[in-house]
């Protein structure tokens, strides 16, 4: 049973928004970190420095396929208050991580 048509229209939109910015998110993670690196900096999160390590140049491919996970479950899953906040709070916090990659280099 599809369980997202039974969701009001608001929490459908909502869901696609969040699921969205998580994905845009995640694409401007990578674009930072390798901003980053090339300007002499380093990996601080050791699950990334191992994906670097190991898949050379193909390191952000797992990263964006977590995040177009992420995202589409945000979509199928945004069905109270309680999900929304904790999906909003998602999108600031890794806001956050974003925006400090990128205080970094500018």
């Amino acid at each position: 049973m599809d369980h997202a048509s039974t969701r009001s229209i608001s929490f459908r939109l909502l869901g696609a928004v969040v699921g969205v910015l998580i994905v845009v998110l995640g694409i401007l993670d990578v674009v930072s970190t390798n901003l980053v690196l090339a300007a002499g900096g380093t990996e601080m999160n050791p699950i990334v420095a191992w994906t670097m390590k190991h898949l050379d140049a193909w390191w952000h491919m797992p990263k964006i396929l977590i995040h177009v996970v992420a995202g589409m479950l945000v979509y199928h899953m945004l069905y109270t208050r309680f999900t929304t906040a904790l999906a909003l709070m998602l999108v600031f916090l890794y806001a956050v991580v974003v925006h400090h990659n990128f205080s970094l280099i500018l």
